[in-house]
């Protein structure tokens, strides 16, 4: 804090009890509350707005999440009915295919997106 010792505060006390009296010290005392408390709520608030800054910057300046499809809606048409259709407990040769046609249409999927990303790079 301030690194005042008992002896320091006590000669602050009687010298404040000294120039302001003591009918207005209680006034002075309240006073210093008051502002003091609004010190911390100042600062309290300013750190909120702070986070709540970095939060916002940190949202704007990442890739969109909210309109970017998921990789399920990415995949062809026929290896979702797969997928949808496969039950690994009934057939295991179905799923297993179905488990294929996903393996080898992410493989492409992320291989189309690098090839966009790798076209953005360039026309940077």
């Amino acid at each position: 804090m301030l690194d005042l010792g008992w002896a320091e505060l006590s000669f602050l006390a009687v010298l404040a009890l000294i120039i302001v009296g003591p009918k207005d010290l209680p006034k002075l005392a309240r006073g210093a509350g008051k502002l003091w408390g609004r010190a911390q709520r100042l600062y309290r608030h300013s750190l909120q707005s702070i986070t709540r800054l970095e939060n916002e910057i940190e949202l704007a300046s990442g890739p969109d999440q909210r309109r970017a499809p998921s990789h399920y809606d990415l995949l062809p048409e026929h290896v979702r009915r797969a997928m949808e259709t496969a039950e690994p407990s009934r057939d295991p040769e179905q799923a297993r295919k179905a488990d294929e046609m996903y393996r080898e249409a992410m493989t492409e999927l992320r291989e189309k997106q690098q090839k966009e990303a790798e076209a953005d790079e360039r026309g940077k």
